[in-house]
């Protein structure tokens, strides 16, 4: 398993402790939520993947996501208690951002043809039961108990379901953008890119507020979403200057923000456990989306908070508090786990995978001095990566002792290779 050697033991301990985590959550050849909810979720699975999870587990990835389509071929939809299922939790389409990472970690050409049949009936069936002509319709993406939503919503599933969330509606955007990609690949005709970029232009028409100066956590709604604010940036849906100044709690960026006062502790975990609290997953997309647009400052910090939050019990948690900190939820959760992979993975280290290759633009704030990360797999490579040097703008790459002309490899790699990046 990789190891990551950072200067701090804080965080190198953090990384190791997620890689236990993301290992003991492999149940019965597939990836399983967490140690207190130890069945598979397709929400939760799919992020995981996505966040770099299938890195070591190719196969657990793809087994993963090819048990969470529907025995009539589309992406399964999470149910919860209160809110039922689809048409009101409509974040089904998430399984085609599992499915786009579960090849790109191993290009199978079968699973790809067969991921590509399943997103494009998924998007079928949201075109036809749950968009306005504009926007999809359903509740925030995993935001589905009560306290994620106002008293006039909670309790009725039919009127969350007649919301059009942020989050949902950029993943139903970056799903047309995957099948427009498979499209490529298989050779037939693209028929998802003009519809993805329609999307794009109703978000940024009806879920970007002049007057609030930020987007909407939903339609006519004046708070904001971690997740969906995060996926935007991330995704080119919005550009970063328009969401970098979400509001972040002591403890890291909250799942929402402003909280509603109603939904506080001491009432049961369902009455708060959307109501911004810090999950680490959101965490790991924040702070990814803050490498990728070079913002070395809220990529530090976000880092920062994780690594605190891991330190805070045994395993990392479904999500903390955001003023004390204190772990909750279920322990060994895997896309927690995941989300501090991806910090590492696509932050520190600036990977980018594709299908072909893997570029590199480290992240790397002040006061890191080396940075080395051991026996890492992807797909028939094993790496170990060496940074020297802070900041993002890269002086030298070398592959093996060689220089290269640009900061990549070729994705058919195989064996054992050691890549130097000095900024």
């Amino acid at each position: 398993m990789a190891t990551l050697e950072s200067g701090r033991t804080a965080l190198d301990d953090a990384y190791a402790k997620a890689t236990r985590d993301i290992a003991g959550n492999i149940v019965g050849g597939a990836f399983i939520a967490g140690q207190t909810w130890p069945t598979v979720w397709v929400r939760d699975a799919a992020y995981a993947i996505d966040l770099g999870a299938g890195f070591a587990y190719p196969q657990i990835a793809r087994q993963t996501i090819t048990g969470v389509a529907t025995t009539d071929g589309l992406w399964a939809q999470d149910r919860c208690a209160h809110f039922g299922g689809w048409p009101n939790l409509t974040d089904a389409i998430v399984g085609a951002i599992g499915a786009w990472a579960s090849y790109v970690a191993d290009p199978d050409p079968s699973f790809l043809r067969w991921a590509y049949g399943v997103t494009v009936a998924s998007l079928a069936r949201a075109e036809r039961e749950v968009f306005d002509g504009g926007l999809f319709r359903g509740c925030a993406s995993f935001m589905e108990s009560n306290s994620a939503y106002p008293l006039w919503l909670a309790f009725n599933g039919r009127a969350v379901g007649r919301m059009k969330a942020l989050s949902t509606n950029v993943l139903h955007y970056r799903a047309y953008r995957i099948a427009a990609r498979m499209a490529g690949l298989l050779g037939v005709e693209d028929l998802f890119t003009a519809k993805a970029e329609a999307l794009k232009r109703a978000i940024n028409e009806r879920l970007w507020s002049p007057r609030l100066g930020h987007y909407t956590y939903y339609e006519g709604s004046h708070r904001r979403e971690g997740l969906g604010e995060a996926l935007a940036a991330l995704w080119g849906v919005a550009e970063w200057d328009r969401v970098k100044s979400m509001h972040v709690t002591p403890h890291g960026v909250p799942c929402r923000w402003p909280r509603y006062l109603l939904w506080r502790p001491p009432l049961r975990r369902a009455e708060y456990y959307h109501n911004g609290m810090v999950w680490p997953f959101v965490q790991g997309y924040w702070a990814w989306a803050a490498a990728k647009h070079g913002d070395v400052g809220v990529f530090a910090a976000e880092l920062g908070h994780l690594t605190g939050l891991a330190g805070k019990a045994a395993t990392l948690h479904e999500f903390y508090r955001p003023h004390s900190g204190r772990a909750d939820g279920s322990p060994r959760q895997l896309w927690s786990a995941a989300g501090l992979h991806a910090m590492v993975h696509y932050g520190l280290f600036g990977m980018d995978t594709d299908v072909d290759r893997v570029r590199f633009a480290p992240v790397v704030p002040e006061g890191f001095t080396s940075l080395v990360l051991r026996d890492l797999h992807f797909r028939q490579m094993t790496l170990t990566i060496r940074v020297a040097g802070h900041g993002t703008q890269i002086r030298g790459f070398e592959l093996d002792g060689s220089p290269q002309a640009a900061p990549e490899i070729p994705g058919d790699l195989t064996g054992r290779h050691e890549i130097a990046i000095t900024l």
